[in-house]
């Protein structure tokens, strides 16, 4: 019985090792980058209030990824983010190094912030591609600016609201540690955001 038992549990692990061998998944944790083109919405009623952006944007950031079983992911990451401003203001700014003195024009520049959990099913060989849905809550900081000026006139834009979300996506892994996700993300606010197109690339697994 003892021998029995033995030969029972080898068996068990053996296939544990072929399994988790076999699956691109048996890293689940990982930090990549992401960049995104992103849909601005900045109209209102009141031609007064618009806030005379382009009508879109362009984002880089950092994530952490992680998978539950076999069927669930989060990830919650940083975006730096950058909108061209169509009424830029203008302000004399001095050079660090040679201290000399030129015209800058304002931009819009912030970050935004997000958690995001949802599920997916697998296909093909060693579960390399996936597609599911992700449902977020993203927080926005942006601010009309002249970048790398700290006596310059800022803007906050609190017209970027903070905003819940759904992102489908696809993505295909090449091994455990890289992998590339396209995903269409689509933002439940009046004012800000209305959509986004994203490249996420997975490069460290833990």
């Amino acid at each position: 019985m003892k021998y029995f038992s033995i030969t029972i549990f080898i068996l068990l692990l053996a296939h544990s090792v072929k399994t988790r061998a076999n699956d691109l998944d048996f890293y689940k944790y990982h930090i990549g980058l992401k960049t995104s083109y992103l849909s601005v919405n900045n109209k209102t009623n009141n031609p007064e209030q618009n806030l005379l952006l382009e009508d879109f944007g362009v984002s880089l950031g950092a994530f952490y990824s992680g998978q539950y079983e076999s069927f669930g992911l989060f990830s919650a990451g940083i975006d730096f983010i950058y909108i061209e401003d169509k009424l830029p203001f203008s302000e004399s700014v001095r050079n660090e190094f040679t201290g000399e003195l030129s015209e800058k024009e304002s931009s819009i520049f912030g970050k935004a912030i997000y958690v995001e959990a949802g599920v997916f099913t697998s296909f093909l060989y060693q579960n390399a591609l996936q597609f599911g849905v992700l449902g977020g809550y993203q927080y926005n900081d942006l601010t009309r600016t002249i970048l790398r000026c700290e006596q310059c006139t800022e803007q906050d834009l609190y017209q970027f609201e903070n905003s819940t979300y759904v992102k489908p996506f696809i993505k295909y892994k090449f091994t455990a540690r890289l992998s590339v996700q396209f995903a269409y993300s689509h933002y439940f606010n009046d004012m800000g955001f209305d959509d986004a197109i994203s490249l996420q690339i997975t490069l460290v697994k833990f």
